[in-house]
């Protein structure tokens, strides 16, 4: 990618994993001004964050999605119908340094 995009401004990852490896190969290039993003909220990713590497990580609402999970299960079982549409969006919380100190990333 960086060959065939030189003037890559930034990097939007589909997790976190993908974010530490798009960090290491920019390292590698000399190209520490790519902004990089991640999803996950992993605690190698939060490390990246407090060093000024990745800029930051998405978390998605585990508990709230697990809960509206089970409510809706429930309410299929008892009526046939959850009431809501197939897709749902969940907002997520985006981690920067600003924000990591009030989030526990270690699980």
């Amino acid at each position: 990618m960086l060959q065939a995009h030189p003037n890559v401004k930034g990097i939007i990852a589909g997790n976190d994993t993908m974010a530490l490896g798009a960090w290491s190969a920019l390292q590698a290039a000399k190209k520490t001004n790519v902004v990089v993003t991640g999803l996950d909220g992993g605690p190698d990713v939060a490390a990246s964050i407090l060093k000024h590497g990745i800029k930051a990580t998405v978390l998605q609402p585990a508990a709230k999605i697990s809960q509206m999970a089970v409510d809706q299960a429930d309410k299929y079982l008892k009526s046939g119908s959850t009431g809501q549409p197939e897709k749902q969006s969940v907002d997520c919380v985006l981690i920067n340094a600003d924000k990591l100190h009030n989030f526990s990333l270690d699980s």
